[in-house]
Order: structure tokens, then C-alpha cells, then sequence
């Protein structure tokens, strides 16, 4: 068997669930907006499937959070953004378990509609942890109960970033992952979930960015795949160290990476490109000679890519939705869906959804030939990206939390 071989069949994902049914944080169990169940919804409208529906309050764009019967969600409000808040529903009904309140120590600059609650928190099924824009790092327990808090904005300094701190933390065993970019010192963080403390900090050379890592395993270790500033880096997860940089990303990434056996995409602003996994386990340094292909005309600027069953699947700001061969990087279909799009697409059960601002989410047949299968239309606006989880969708909409489900 060739090392190539070997390294497709090693290559695995971390920070999985116990239970397939669970969204644990960020663009769900793979960290990249996949689901491996069936019998997903297809159409819905403000009444037609819809299981249940609560009022939020306050501002916020973060991904629900599922895990078993719970479901997580944060929010800001007051004059700066710096009350911040953690609920927790019951997923039957949409009836409220608990909220937790805390006060910001650093509010910052903001993307409007989230206020300080854009990144999505992670659950190890024991406990949330949960970042905010002002800089606070928090561990709970799902009753609600502080485990630890820290304040990163005092600690190195406030997030200083024009649209607000958009990356999610992540969660790779005990290793709880933190990645600040900005126009201060940037830096990727590693604490002990149990604890709070410090395993690791490393500096790093990069500026504004708004994207999450994404943990990969090799054979003998594991690596944080991380976006920003012009490269993909990894770092490694024991240590904290640079492994590799590749060279080519957009000025500012906001999108977050994600890998399908050998291959490893990212996308930006101003291209997506490709990258073999093939050699990164053995050699250091710039490995930009591992791009495998460049597509300078499809590019995400604000949603996440998916890769789904062999195919990549990029939501345009602009209201211009593309897929593209991922071996290849050529375009497999490119509609203008007329919307725009800020949410992040996820895929599963043979499909494909796009969750527009304008809060109509299309679904498309997975596949090279383009198939709308139903626009669904919640009737208020959806910049958060969807949550799926035991069958059903949950999604977060200006006004309300939805719970869709046949």
C-alpha cells in the first residue's frame, strides 16, 4: 500500500459526538456542516413543518448549538452589546431551561446583527463552552453554573477587529481551541477545557480574519488547520508549533477550511484553492507546491464552503451560488440565486441547503446537475448558519429560534 494510500485511510475527523444526532458546535460533528443522517426535511414554510418557534431576544448570529435534549444559543444586548447571554431550550418544545447572564469586560467593534455572540460555542456533552466578541471565554455546565471564566481581552489585550471576533472556538478532546486575529498581536490558543488554563499560546504573523480551524488527525498526530492573512498553516495540536504554511489565500478569510480525504479546500474573498494532504505528515516549511488547483473566478467571502460527496459547494455574498468539481476545481454549475447569503450552506441526505439573508433557505439535489428542489421561505431574515440534529433543522432567524421537522 502506498503512503498516499495510507495517509486517505488515516486521515480522520475530530471533536465528533458521542451520538450521531448531536450538532456540537461549529458547522456541526465534522466542523464542516456535514450530517450523516436521512430523512431530512425538504420543504417548510412560517407553518408548513414547523415543529416549534420561540422569540429571542437580543442580538446574536451564532449557530445553535444540540446536544440530546438541549439546545444552546447566545445572544448580546444593552447599549454596547457587553450583557451577554447563554440559553438553553428544551428541544421538544422550544420551552426555556435556563439563562445565564454575564457582563462584557471588553466590548469592541460589531457586526450588527450579532452583536457579541458570532462565534458559535462547542459542548463535550458535559459542559458549553462558549466565546464572546468582548473577549470572555466561558465554561458552563448544563444547568447553567459558571465551571470556569476568563477574560482573553484582559489577559492580551481587547479583540480589535472592525466587524467584531467571528471565529468559533473548537474542541479536539481535552484541547479547547481559540484562534484571534486581529489588528493586534494574532494568536492560536490552546486551553484545557477542564481547567481553563493555558496548554499553549502561539503568536501569530496575521491580521483581521474571521475564520475557524479545523482539527485533522494523521497517523502519529494531529494538526490545526487554520486560514488567515494570505496562507493555510498547520499547527501542531500536542505543541502549538508551525508545521507547514501554503501560500495563496485572500488578504482577510472568513470562511473556515474543510478537508474530504486527501483533499483539503479553503476558500476567501478572492479564490478557493486545493491543497494534497500528501507530504504535509513528512515535510515543513512552504508547501505551496501541494496546491493542487486555484479557481480565481468561485470565491465565498462571508459563508463557508461545503464539500459534499465529491463536489464543493460555495455560497455567494452576492447572490451567486457555485459548485466545483473538487478533484478538479472546475465548474460543475453556477446559478444567481438573486438572495444574498451570509450563512454558511450544510449538506446531508443527498441535499444541499442555502440559507439566504433574505430568509428563504433553497435546497438543491446534491450532484452535478443542478436541482432546486424547494425555497423555503421563513418570512424574516437568516444570517446565522443552520443547525441540524435527530432528524430536524434548527434554525436561528432574526427574530426567532425555528425548530423544522416532519
Amino acid at each position: 500500500m502506498t503512503r498516499r494510500m495510507i495517509l486517505v485511510l488515516l486521515v480522520m475527523f475530530l471533536a465528533r459526538p458521542a451520538g450521531a444526532d448531536n450538532w456540537p458546535g461549529w458547522r456541526g460533528p465534522t466542523g464542516m456542516g456535514l450530517s450523516a443522517e436521512s430523512n431530512l426535511p425538504v420543504e417548510w414554510s412560517k407553518t408548513k413543518n414547523i415543529r416549534w418557534k420561540v422569540e429571542l431576544q437580543g442580538a446574536g448570529v451564532s449557530t445553535p448549538v444540540i446536544w440530546g435534549d438541549y439546545v444552546f444559543l447566545t445572544a448580546s444586548d444593552g447599549r454596547l452589546n457587553d450583557r451577554l447571554h447563554v440559553f438553553c431550550y428544551h428541544r421538544a418544545d422550544g420551552r426555556l431551561l435556563w439563562q445565564s447572564r454575564f457582563f462584557g469586560t471588553a466590548p469592541t467593534d460589531q457586526f450588527a446583527p450579532g452583536g457579541m455572540a458570532v462565534p458559535t460555542p462547542v459542548t463535550d456533552g458535559k459542559h458549553l463552552f462558549t466565546l464572546f466578541g468582548t473577549g470572555d471565554l466561558l465554561c458552563l455546565d448544563f444547568a447553567g453554573k459558571p465551571v470556569w471564566i476568563r477574560s482573553l481581552a484582559q489577559e492580551y489585550g481587547p479583540f480589535r477587529n472592525r466587524w467584531g471576533m467571528g471565529a468559533s472556538p473548537i474542541l479536539v478532546g481535552t484541547h479547547l481551541i481559540v484562534q484571534v486575529d486581529h489588528w493586534s498581536q494574532s494568536y492560536l490558543l490552546c486551553v484545557d477545557a477542564k481547567t481553563g488554563a493555558n496548554r499553549w499560546k502561539t503568536n501569530r504573523a496575521a491580521s483581521v480574519n474571521w475564520s475557524s480551524p479545523l482539527a485533522v488527525k494523521f497517523k502519529d498526530h494531529t494538526e490545526l488547520i487554520v486560514l488567515g492573512t494570505y496562507r493555510a498553516m498547520g499547527y501542531d495540536l500536542a505543541t502549538g508549533a508551525e508545521r507547514w504554511h501554503v501560500k495563496g489565500m485572500g488578504m482577510q478569510c472568513i470562511p473556515s477550511p474543510i478537508v474530504e480525504g486527501n483533499l483539503l479546500v479553503a476558500a476567501s474573498g478572492e479564490n478557493t484553492l486545493a491543497i494534497r494532504l500528501t507530504g504535509l505528515v513528512t515535510r515543513s516549511g512552504d508547501l505551496t507546491s501541494n496546491v493542487l488547483w486555484i479557481n480565481k473566478k468561485a470565491a465565498a467571502y462571508l459563508p463557508s464552503p461545503v464539500l459534499y460527496r465529491g463536489q464543493v459547494y460555495l455560497a455567494g455574498d452576492r447572490g451567486i451560488n457555485t459548485c466545483l468539481d473538487a478533484a478538479k476545481g472546475t465548474v460543475v454549475w453556477k446559478k444567481r440565486f438573486g438572495d444574498q447569503f451570509y450563512a454558511s450552506p450544510v449538506a446531508g441526505d443527498g441535499k444541499v441547503y442555502f440559507p439566504s439573508k433574505e430568509g428563504v433557505v433553497y435546497v438543491v439535489k446534491a450532484g452535478p446537475k443542478f436541482d432546486l428542489l424547494a425555497k423555503n421561505d421563513v418570512g424574516e431574515g437568516i444570517v446565522a448558519s443552520l443547525a441540524i440534529s435527530n432528524g430536524q433543522i434548527f434554525l436561528r432567524g432574526e427574530k426567532h429560534l425555528f425548530c423544522i421537522g416532519r
